[in-house]
């Protein structure tokens, strides 16, 4: 085996000589991408917890105030009256706004259901991460993880341009109020899986 080789072995397995396995900082490419690996997952985890603050919030007041007509903002949307079952009617109600901000004509408990689904896909993955860092396996399983982030990328893109779109189209204080919140959060965490794709996906 040539020396390279024999090193490379070294790094991924550690030599019993030299003191066993390689610590978390070296698996990463050594302790400076370590530490921005580190940072990258508190700011995901940070973005989640205000994404779940914020979204459940929103969710409440959708639920509970389905009549929404500010007369500043007062969008009207012709077709089925959703709250009333009325097919020729029309309706104030926050689901006007999702609709006029490209939300499908859904119950207003049912909105936000893929931000909902973003939510706890990015859970999960970030989960995913955590356990292959704790483990020390995260350079053997680097490839898996970095393809299921950057699939989660992409869903947490779109729905922080849904809520961001959202926060324009509600007039009501705290339905944009929560929004923007919400949208911070994604935010927050689209940022923070990108830098993760970038550095776990470096060679190391």
């Amino acid at each position: 085996m040539s020396t390279a080789a024999g090193d490379r072995k070294s790094d991924i397995e550690g030599t019993p000589g030299a003191g066993g396995p390689k610590g978390a900082a070296e698996l990463t490419g050594g302790y400076m991408n370590y530490v921005f690996i580190v940072l990258n997952i508190i700011l995901a985890w940070l973005g989640m917890l205000l994404v779940l603050a914020s979204l459940a919030a929103l969710q409440h007041q959708i639920n509970k105030d389905q009549n929404i007509a500010p007369e500043s903002n007062n969008w009207l949307v012709l077709g089925k009256d959703i709250t009333q079952g009325n097919p020729t009617g029309t309706y104030h109600t926050f689901a006007g706004f999702a609709i006029n901000s490209g939300y499908p004509a859904l119950q207003p408990g049912r909105l936000l259901r893929f931000e909902w689904f973003t939510f706890f896909l990015t859970f999960v993955v970030l989960c995913v991460v955590g356990l292959a860092m704790i483990g020390r396996v995260i350079r053997q399983t680097r490839s898996m993880v970095v393809g299921y982030m950057a699939v989660n990328l992409v869903l947490a893109i779109i729905s922080t341009n849904n809520v961001y779109n959202l926060s324009h189209f509600a007039g009501h204080g705290r339905h944009y109020h929560s929004a923007r919140a919400v949208f911070t959060g994604y935010l927050f965490v689209d940022i923070a899986l990108f830098g993760l794709i970038y550095l776990l996906g470096l060679e190391f």
